[in-house]
């Protein structure tokens, strides 16, 4: 793929691109930390958490002087949530399976939270070096679930653990992707 590029691509390239412009971005807006969270979730997840706190911050802080009492910056609360589920417990839906690859789960322990995939409501839960799925309802159809080399198949009222392998905690490794 490099060469259609032009120039050479590689494993460093895209944390030196994320450095250069990191060094320029002024984050005049407070959904810049969101963006940079997000890029960064699986690269760097110590810096991704750094950002997405004081996004989550942004509004019970007010870092912005003044603007919170005019109401939440819902772009930013919604980018909050969307980190958690899609980068940093790594839910992602292909091929017709509901996948996870999580990392920082140290920060995210005891993080529990609903999720719908094809009309069925799911309750994912994080504890103890573990992710939970839970399927909540009851007249749902069946879904397939993944973490890692481990799928199970859930009905309703059904539920599976994963454990979380320390070396994917840590890494943010995204199995499965290409």
């Amino acid at each position: 793929m490099s060469e259609r590029l032009g120039y050479d691509w590689g494993p460093a390239s895209a944390a030196r691109n994320i450095d250069y412009y990191y060094k320029r971005t002024s984050h005049g807006s407070t959904l810049s930390y969101i963006a940079h969270a997000g890029v960064l979730a699986h690269i760097d997840p110590e810096h991704s958490w750094e950002r997405f706190m004081v996004a989550l911050e942004s509004d019970v802080g007010d870092v912005q002087g003044g603007t919170t009492k005019e109401g939440i910056h819902l772009g930013v609360m919604a980018g909050t949530l969307d980190l958690i589920q899609r980068a940093y417990t790594g839910a992602e839906i292909r091929d017709g399976v509901l996948y996870f690859a999580p990392t920082l789960t140290e920060r995210l322990d005891g993080l529990s939270f609903p999720m719908q995939m094809r009309g069925t409501p799911i309750r994912v839960t994080v504890k103890g070096g573990e992710l939970t799925v839970v399927i909540t309802g009851g007249f749902s159809r069946p879904i397939k679930v993944c973490l890692g080399d481990e799928m199970r198949e859930l009905g309703p009222g059904e539920r599976c653990t994963f454990k979380i392998a320390p070396e994917r905690a840590l890494a943010g490794e995204r199995q499965g992707s290409t």
